[in-house]
């Protein structure tokens, strides 16, 4: 996101400064505001540089500085700040500021009540009334919910707090639907209630700061809606070891609720989970022989997915091992490994055993119909996928099969899968039928093939339901 950009009623493309700017800012301006200003507006046309680094490097000044010039150039009426996560700034149509005339009536009482918050600071410039007016003016709020807004900011941060700083708390609590008195008064209520609450974060964080209305602000939001409870925050907090801040109690409050563990003992269960399964990652990676410095994407794209399906660590490290001895070597295939055994059911170290032991009796069986074709060879996936099919689909025995290899001696296998189709086409089930069967004389005489075109063999493929699945 763009760190300065313009208004929507001032984007011209072209920097100028205007006449408005010189004669009714520029002689109130400081060297570091004008200078800030002007580098600014360079910015809002140089969307590849448009960063406030820009702004630090070129002026020697931290972003805190920069930050802090932007806030009084609000003050005036110059720009809005309009974000502090990223800080964003916008720059206002000078213009426009000044053609709006308020009638001097309207906000009386309100500049009265304004200058009585800041006894110590002189009201010179029609800027500081017209920052406020143009914010009750846009948001239809009411200036006494303002002043009540603006007095709870300066009693909590003192007199030197700045306007941008109290509409931007203002314009937070109209989003959250605080727009009348009683609302502002409702939540200024409830933050304060907050408060020996957050004296007891502060010092988990090894925060020593003063409390600001951002930490309050921040602790309504982890109670009332997300709904932790005071023990389920110092617990968090504590596991930051005095690092971080709130910026970070923030983070790690909102993992623990996208992933459910909204009391202190789910969050340590969580945390001891989360440590066996990155354990688990590293054990994965060391049986595969692949390395990953960083294990935390490793865990969210395979790890959990493979927990969730319901393999234990024991299940999930046996099928490492047997992907590594079978030469697959990544993770990627691994998953695909782990995929097949759950198709099948088999998700423990038990299941996994009896399906691979299973898997080799197939196969032995297999080679054993394939020596009584006459043939010695290993088995292939074209091997057992006819076997499959004779054994589950045709549902012939074993011996009969076997009857029939000992027929095709001296074929190939696709000569019994002929022979066993014609027998189950005819109803053949027994050795003894089989042994009757005309298909078996050397006077069988062979039946014509229908002659069907080519198109009508696909048309009738294409509408075969059990072919849908096929991938």
């Amino acid at each position: 996101m763009n760190f300065c950009t313009m208004s929507k009623d001032n984007e011209t493309g072209v920097i100028l400064l205007d006449k408005s700017f010189v004669v009714n800012y520029l002689p109130e301006c400081s060297e570091k505001q004008l200078k800030i200003y002007l580098l600014g507006l360079t910015l809002c046309s140089q969307p590849q540089e448009n960063d406030i680094s820009f702004i630090c490097d070129a002026l020697s000044m931290t972003q805190e500085e920069v930050e802090s010039v932007f806030g009084e150039l609000a003050d005036i009426g110059l720009v809005n700040i309009t974000g502090y996560s990223p800080f964003a700034v916008t720059y206002k149509n000078i213009r426009s500021t000044f053609a709006k005339h308020y009638k001097k009536e309207k906000y009386a009482d309100f500049n009265a009540q304004l200058e009585a918050l800041f006894p110590s600071i002189a009201f010179t410039n029609i800027n500081q009334y017209t920052v406020y007016y143009d914010f009750i003016e846009e948001t239809k709020i009411k200036p006494e919910v303002l002043i009540t807004i603006a007095r709870y900011c300066v009693n909590l941060k003192g007199e030197k707090i700045k306007a941008n700083y109290i509409l931007a708390v203002a314009r937070d609590w109209l989003n959250e639907g605080a727009r009348t008195l009683a609302d502002v008064d409702e939540k200024i209520k409830r933050l304060e209630l907050s408060s020996e609450a957050l004296r007891m974060i502060c010092k988990a964080v090894g925060k020593k700061s003063e409390i600001d209305i951002e930490d309050k602000n921040a602790y309504l939001k982890w109670t009332e809606s997300w709904g932790f409870g005071l023990d389920a925050i110092l617990f968090a907090a504590k596991t930051l070891k005095n690092k971080g801040g709130f910026a970070k109690l923030n983070n790690v409050l909102d993992e623990f609720y996208r992933n459910n563990a909204m009391s202190a003992k789910e969050m340590e269960t969580y945390l001891a989970n989360k440590q066996a399964t990155y354990q688990l990652a590293y054990d994965v990676n060391k049986t595969l022989g692949v390395y990953y410095e960083n294990v935390e994407y490793i865990v969210e794209k395979y790890i959990s997915g493979w927990l969730q399906k319901g393999f234990d660590k024991n299940a999930i490290l046996l099928v490492a091992e047997y992907c590594f001895n079978k030469s697959i070597r990544s993770l990627e295939g691994m998953n695909k490994c782990i995929v097949k055994f759950y198709s099948q059911g088999c998700v423990s170290v038990d299941a996994i055993n009896e399906h691979l032991a299973s898997m080799m009796q197939r196969d032995m069986q297999i080679k054993k119909i394939i020596e009584l074709t006459g043939f010695s060879r290993n088995v292939n996936n074209n091997d057992r996928d006819m076997y499959k099919v004779w054994s589950e689909q045709w549902n012939f025995d074993d011996a009969m099969i076997e009857y029939g290899a000992s027929v095709c001696q001296g074929k190939q296998l696709f000569a019994l899968n002929n022979l066993l189709a014609k027998w189950k086409n005819t109803n053949i089930y027994t050795i003894d039928e089989a042994k009757h069967c005309a298909y078996n004389s050397a006077a069988n005489t062979a039946q014509p093939t229908p002659m069907y075109s080519k198109e009508q063999l696909s048309e009738f493929f294409y509408s075969l339901d059990d072919l849908n699945d096929i991938e």
